[in-house]
C-alpha cells in the first residue's frame, strides 16, 4: 500500500496530464489559458495553470498544443519557457502565434530568430512592432523573402546601419537592392552611403528620386571604390599589397587619390608601392625619401610621380607623421610597424 502511495507521489503533473483523453487535455488547454491572463490577480491559480500550460505545451498531440497556442496568443506576459516552445514549434502553430503575440521584446525576437523556420521569419518581418534587434538577426539568418519583407515593412526605419548590412549580405540579389534602393523616404545619410556600394543604374535611380546632383554620385562611386579595395588589402601582406597595386595600375585605376585614400586608412605599404610604380623607383628609395632627410629628393620623387602641389602637401603630411626622424626612434621597437619600412635608415647612395 505504501509503495503504491509512493508511485503516486512521484507521478509529474506532465505524468498525469498525458494520462487524459484527447478531447480533456483541449479542455485543460483552454482553461489554462484563461487562468494565464495576467490581469488574474490569484497567484496560486496562476503557478497552478503555469504547470499545467508547461505540460500542455509539449504534448505529442498537435490540437493540444494549437489550442493552447491560440488561447495564449493575446496576453502580453508569459512565463519565457512557454513562449519560446511555441515559437519553436512547427508552422502550424508557430506562424499564427509569431504574426500577433505580443509578449515577445525585441532582445527575445532577435534570441529566437537562428532557431525558426522560414515562415516563422516572414511571420515576425510583417509585424509592425519589429525592433532594431529582430530586423538584424532577420537579415543575417533569414532568407531573401524575410529580407524584402523587412525593407517594405513601413514600420522599419532603414539607417546606414541596417542599410550596410543589407548590402553586405544581399549585395548580390538585385530583387533586395531593387528593393532598398526603391524604398520611399531615406534619409539623405542612408542614401549617399547607399550610393557608395550600388551599380550606376540604381545610382542613377537614386539620384532622380532623391535629386542627387552628379558630383555627389561621382563622390560616391569613388568612396565605393575605395571602399572595394580596402577589403581586399586590410589584411594583406606588403608584398601582396604591391602585386595589387601593379595590377590597378595595369588597369587604369591607380591613382593619386586612390592612394591617398588608402594612406589615411593606415595601409602605408599601399602609399609606399604607388609612389614606386607611379616614379619607377624602387621601394627602397621612395621609403628613404619618405622620411624628409632630403627635400629636394623629395620633391623629385614628387615630379617624377606627377602629383600635383595639393596632392604632394598630403604626401608630405603623412610622411611627417609616419616617417618623421622624432617617430622613428620612437616607434624602433615596435615590430607591428616593421613591414611598412625598414627597421634602420638607410644611408643615401654615394656619388661614386
Amino acid at each position: 500500500m505504501s509503495e503504491k502511495r509512493d508511485t503516486q507521489k512521484n507521478l509529474t503533473a506532465s505524468d498525469c496530464i498525458s494520462s487524459l483523453a484527447v478531447e480533456e487535455r483541449i479542455a485543460l488547454a483552454r482553461k489554462a489559458g484563461e487562468q494565464l491572463a495576467p490581469e488574474l490577480r490569484n497567484k496560486d491559480k496562476y503557478l497552478a495553470a503555469q504547470r499545467v500550460a508547461e505540460a500542455l505545451v509539449s504534448d505529442l498531440c498537435l490540437e493540444v498544443r494549437e489550442t493552447l497556442a491560440f488561447e495564449l496568443r493575446k496576453y502580453k506576459k508569459l512565463p519565457k519557457s512557454i513562449a519560446v516552445k511555441i515559437a519553436c514549434d512547427v508552422d502550424e502553430i508557430a506562424v499564427p502565434f509569431l504574426r500577433v503575440t505580443p509578449a515577445l521584446s525585441d532582445a527575445l525576437m532577435a534570441e529566437l530568430i537562428p532557431l525558426l523556420s522560414d515562415n516563422a521569419h516572414l511571420a515576425l518581418a510583417v509585424r509592425s512592432d519589429l525592433g532594431i534587434k529582430a530586423c538584424r538577426q532577420l537579415i543575417c539568418h533569414a532568407n531573401d523573402n524575410a529580407a524584402l519583407t523587412v525593407i517594405c515593412n513601413p514600420s522599419v526605419a532603414i539607417d546606414t546601419s541596417l542599410a550596410s548590412l543589407l548590402l553586405d549580405h544581399f549585395g548580390n540579389n538585385r530583387r533586395v537592392i531593387e528593393a532598398v534602393v526603391g524604398r520611399p523616404n531615406l534619409a539623405l545619410s542612408v542614401v549617399t552611403h547607399i550610393l557608395q556600394q550600388v551599380s550606376d543604374d540604381f545610382q542613377r535611380q537614386l539620384c532622380d528620386t532623391y535629386g542627387i546632383e552628379a558630383q555627389i554620385s561621382k563622390s560616391a562611386a569613388i568612396n565605393s571604390q575605395h571602399e572595394t579595395i580596402w577589403r581586399r588589402i586590410r589584411h594583406a601582406a606588403p608584398g601582396q599589397i604591391h602585386a595589387h597595386v601593379i595590377d590597378l595600375r595595369q588597369a587604369g585605376k591607380l591613382t593619386p587619390d586612390l592612394m591617398l585614400g588608402m594612406a589615411d586608412r593606415g595601409c602605408l605599404a599601399f602609399l609606399e608601392s604607388t609612389l614606386a610604380v607611379l616614379s619607377s623607383r624602387t621601394l627602397t628609395d621612395v621609403r628613404e625619401t619618405l622620411h624628409l632627410a632630403n627635400p629636394k629628393q623629395f620633391r623629385a620623387l614628387m615630379q617624377d610621380c606627377d602629383l600635383d602641389v595639393t596632392q604632394a602637401q598630403a604626401v608630405q603630411k603623412l610622411a611627417r607623421r609616419h616617417y618623421g626622424a622624432a617617430r622613428g626612434r620612437r616607434e624602433v621597437g615596435n615590430p607591428a610597424l616593421w613591414h611598412s619600412r625598414p627597421a634602420t635608415r638607410i644611408a643615401p647612395r654615394s656619388a661614386a
